[in-house]
């Protein structure tokens, strides 16, 4: 995982032993159970990866490609052989992430008291697997931690999702205009992941960063590649709040 800087990474190290510490490491077992732990992408949810547990992989993901809503499939991207506590080492993964940023998991409001919270985090897959991978180290079973390979239909896949996703990028992009959303120029809008990172709006299309004038989307994707997401395309007003709201969840004015 890329750190923004050394302290965050001191940081992280330090809550990943704080939260794994209780946990005796694990030894070579050949006949160790199939139980896993998980990293699952779906180029339908290019923002998020899914990390849950399973007794069966092959199962698991089958059960969940059925659902006809989904416009492309899910995919392993690692798994990680766990022989035993599978439930306790899922939810410190978990707990782990929300340590480092609340606001990386997917969370629902199912009514004034309840707040229901998915499996889905908002992670590149890569920076999931880093976050495995020390997990792993210390627990002292790694060789336990495989990256899938994804197959040609995969890959295949996952190249039209990214070709349709410029495209609508640019007719987005086409389109958008603070205006249009009642946001004035002058208004302090800040990063979806990271919120100490702020930006000013200067016109209809372009907010200032570090004393530059920039297009969100180009903005939004030059900050995301410098937190080690591998993305070719950011549509801008989906990575920039206002009073906790995306930009883009708010409705243009007259609608």
């Amino acid at each position: 995982m890329q750190f923004q800087n050394q302290r965050q990474g001191l940081r992280i190290l330090y809550l990943l032993r704080k939260e794994l510490v209780r946990f005796p490491k694990t030894r070579y077992n050949r006949h160790m159970s199939e139980n896993v732990i998980y990293i699952l992408t779906n180029p339908s949810f290019k923002d998020y990866v899914k990390i849950g547990r399973t007794t069966d992989i092959k199962t698991r993901v089958r059960a969940l490609n059925n659902a006809d809503c989904l416009p492309f499939s899910f995919r392993v991207y690692a798994t990680y052989k766990v022989d035993k506590d599978l439930d306790i080492v899922e939810r410190a993964i978990h707990n782990l992430i929300d340590k480092i940023h609340y606001d990386l998991r997917a969370r629902e409001e199912v009514d004034s008291k309840r707040l229901r919270t998915r499996e889905f985090f908002a992670l590149d897959a890569e920076q999931a697997f880093e976050v495995f991978k020390e997990i792993a180290t210390l627990r002292g079973d790694i060789h336990n931690l495989v990256k899938s390979k994804p197959t040609k239909q995969e890959k295949d896949e996952e190249q039209t999702a990214k070709a349709i996703e410029v495209q609508s990028d640019i007719k987005r992009a086409a389109t958008f205009s603070f205006t249009k959303k009642g946001i004035a120029p002058g208004t302090i809008l800040e990063f979806d992941k990271d919120r100490n990172i702020k930006v000013k709006v200067l016109n209809d299309r372009q907010v200032e960063y570090n004393g530059k004038a920039y297009f969100t989307s180009a903005i939004a994707l030059q900050l995301l590649k410098g937190m080690g997401y591998n993305w070719v395309s950011a549509q801008g007003a989906r990575h920039f709040m206002l009073n906790g709201k995306l930009v883009a969840d708010y409705p243009d004015i007259g609608e």
